[in-house]
């Protein structure tokens, strides 16, 4: 879910610009706004170049303004990295529950954060390259979260070896390049692009049992 996964990189400028203006009917003053305009700003241009004062400008808004949403800057970069671990995690867990097969699982488990990063790119892009400038408090728990996913797909990859099915030769370092090589995708992916959600998501499940040394057809 960096290490992981998860989890740098340079970032697309997508969602929120810095220029974004009010919107029309009401001023852009409530938390969820605060939010947005913070998780583009972290992603456009990373979470230790963006000040509170930046995402007030963006809004249109005073400082003061930000600060009766939340007491820091730290506190929206916890609340995206903890919010999109949780949904990673959820979504890890279900795809590994979807089969008993552990090839199917780790191909399910790698199309699974294939697809999260897809459709939340920004959410993506901040948690795997910022989580680590999070408030020292903070860091403990994102830490854990981010072991529990690479755990779940070193215990794929350690189950699946005594099994036969995999020849990983290092169960950790394949966990650490499966989860990395599914962390670049948001930085590249457009949906306009030529390649669509669903044939990346095929792909990368492709590539991640291939890269454990899957030694069952893969095409069945």
């Amino acid at each position: 879910m960096g290490q992981l996964l998860v989890l740098g990189m340079v970032k697309p400028g997508s969602g929120v610009s810095p220029g974004r203006r009010r919107r029309a009917g009401r001023t852009p003053n409530q938390l969820s706004d605060v939010r947005e305009a913070a998780l583009s700003l972290f992603a456009e241009r990373g979470y230790r170049s963006t000040g509170v004062r930046d995402i007030a400008d963006a809004l249109g808004i005073g400082a003061t303004s930000v600060y009766s949403h939340v007491r820091s800057k730290g506190e929206l970069l916890r609340e995206i990295v903890i919010a999109t671990m949780d949904a990673v995690l959820r979504n890890q867990a279900d795809a590994i529950a979807s089969s008993d097969d552990v090839v199917e699982q780790l191909r399910r488990a790698a199309e699974s954060q294939i697809r999260y990063f897809t459709r939340f790119p920004r959410e993506a892009i901040v948690t795997t390259r910022d989580f680590s400038w999070a408030d020292p408090g903070d860091l403990p728990e994102i830490l854990d979260k981010r072991h529990t996913y690479r755990g779940r797909i070193e215990e794929l990859l350690e189950r699946g070896t005594a099994a036969g099915r995999f020849q990983p030769k290092n169960p950790k370092i394949g966990a650490f390049a499966i989860i990395e090589m599914c962390e670049a995708v948001p930085v590249w992916f457009r949906p306009d692009g030529e390649l669509t959600e669903d044939s990346v998501a095929y792909l990368y499940g492709e590539y991640a049992v291939r890269l454990a040394g899957a030694t069952a057809p893969l095409d069945q």
